[in-house]
C-alpha cells in the first residue's frame, strides 16, 4: 500500500504530463485561448495542481481558506477575452485530462478519493467564476467613474455655453454659443453610448511600466535584508531571472513582509520562498498566526477596506497596492489560511512583456 507522502510525490511528478495534454485541449476546444501564451493560461493551476495532490493523498482542503480559484478568474478577466462559459469550460477540461492522465499512468483513483477531488475541483469553478464576475464589476466601476468626470467636464462647458447665449442680445454670437452648447451636447450623447457599448467589457489598464531584466532573488534578498522583518525571515529558492519593474516590485515585497510581522505571532518566523513553474514565477511569504475569517479574504485587497484582526487599524491600502503591482505585471495576489500559518501567493510570468503588449493592443 502506498503511503500518503509517496502518493504525493508521485503525483506531483506527473504534473507536467498533466498540463502538457491539458493545455493542447484547452488550445483546440476553448474559445479565445488558441493565441494565449503557456504562461498567461497556466497562472495558478500549477500551484492548484498541488492542493489536488495533496487531497488525493488523504488531506483536508478548504477553498474557503483560499483566494487561488478567485484569483485565477481575476486574471481571466483581466488579461483575456473570455466570458464565464469559457472560464468553466477549461476547468472542467482541467478535471477530465487530471483523471485521464493519472489512470493513464496507473493510479487507481478510489471513489472517496474521486469524491473529495471532484468536491474540490466544483469549488474551485465557482470561486472562479465568482472572481471573473467580480473583476468585471470592479473594471466597470472604474470606466463609469472615468466616464463621469468626462461627462461633467462637457456638461460644464455646454452649461456655461447656453449661460453666455442667454446673456448675450447678439445673434452672431448666440448662433455659435448655441452650436458650441449642440456640439458638447452630441459628445455627452456618444460617451453614453459608449458607455453602454463598453459596459461589459475591460477597460484599457493603467500605463504599463518599464521592466528591467532582474534576478528575483536577489531583489527579495535585498529587500528583506532591509526590512523590519529582517531577523525572522529566512528566504528559500534559488536565481529566478526574468522581467520586472524593480521599484515597484520591491515595495510589493516589502509591504507583505511587513503584512507578515504585523499579523504573526510575536517571535514566530516568516518564511520567503521563490518557486518557478511553466514560465511563471510564485514569491510566497509565510508567517503563523491567528487566520483572516473566510469572508474577510477578499475584502482585504480592495482599496479602503479593513480587517479588525488586530485592532481597529485592520488592514489598509499595502494589499492592494500589492494586488495592482501583480496586475501591472499579468501577475496576480492570493491568499491561503491554513494549518495556523497564513500565505500571500505573489505570481507572475518570468516575461510579462508578450502578455502586457498584447493586452495594450487589444
Amino acid at each position: 500500500m502506498v503511503d500518503a507522502a509517496d502518493l504525493h510525490q508521485r503525483l506531483m511528478l506527473l504534473r507536467d504530463t498533466v498540463f502538457a495534454a491539458w493545455l493542447d485541449a484547452v488550445r483546440q476546444q476553448v474559445r479565445f485561448a488558441q493565441a494565449l501564451p503557456a504562461p498567461l493560461l497556466l497562472d495558478t493551476l500549477p500551484i492548484f495542481y498541488e492542493h489536488l495532490c495533496s487531497v488525493a493523498s488523504g488531506e483536508h482542503f478548504n477553498y474557503r481558506q483560499s483566494t487561488l480559484a478567485s484569483e485565477h478568474g481575476g486574471e481571466r478577466a483581466r488579461l483575456t477575452s473570455y466570458d464565464v462559459e469559457t472560464v468553466a469550460h477549461e476547468l472542467q477540461l482541467f478535471r477530465t485530462v487530471l483523471f485521464t492522465t493519472w489512470k493513464d499512468a496507473g493510479f487507481a483513483i478510489t471513489p472517496e478519493q474521486a469524491a473529495r477531488l471532484n468536491s474540490l475541483l466544483d469549488e474551485a469553478i465557482r470561486e472562479s467564476i465568482t472572481g471573473f464576475i467580480l473583476s468585471k464589476a470592479a473594471a466597470r466601476e472604474q470606466f463609469s467613474a472615468a466616464a463621469v468626470h468626462d461627462i461633467r467636464a462637457q456638461l460644464s462647458a455646454a452649461a456655461m455655453a447656453v449661460d453666455h447665449i442667454s446673456g448675450t442680445g447678439q445673434a452672431e454670437t448666440a448662433h455659435a454659443l448655441a452650436a458650441l452648447a449642440s456640439n458638447h451636447l452630441t459628445r455627452i450623447a456618444s460617451m453614453l453610448a459608449e458607455m453602454l457599448d463598453m459596459s461589459m467589457l475591460t477597460p484599457p489598464t493603467s500605463d504599463t511600466p518599464e521592466l528591467q531584466f532582474l534576478d528575483l532573488h536577489d531583489v527579495l534578498v535585498d529587500v528583506t535584508r532591509r526590512s523590519a522583518a529582517a531577523s525572522r525571515t529566512h528566504v528559500v529558492g534559488s536565481s529566478v531571472h526574468g522581467y520586472w519593474h524593480r521599484d515597484s516590485i520591491s515595495k510589493a515585497i516589502d509591504n507583505l513582509l511587513a503584512n507578515a510581522v504585523e499579523y504573526s505571532d510575536e517571535g514566530s518566523p516568516v518564511t520567503a520562498t521563490l518557486r518557478c513553474y511553466g514560465g511563471r514565477v510564485a514569491l510566497s511569504i509565510t508567517n503563523e498566526g491567528p487566520p483572516i475569517r473566510p469572508e474577510r479574504l477578499e475584502a482585504i485587497f480592495q482599496l479602503y477596506k479593513r480587517t479588525a484582526a488586530k485592532g481597529e487599524g485592520g488592514w489598509q491600502i499595502g494589499l492592494p497596492f500589492v494586488r495592482s503591482v501583480a496586475e501591472q505585471h499579468a501577475g496576480s495576489i492570493a491568499v491561503e489560511c491554513r494549518h495556523g500559518f497564513t500565505t500571500f501567493i505573489f505570481d507572475t510570468p518570468i516575461d510579462p512583456r508578450p502578455i502586457l503588449s498584447a493586452r495594450a493592443r487589444g
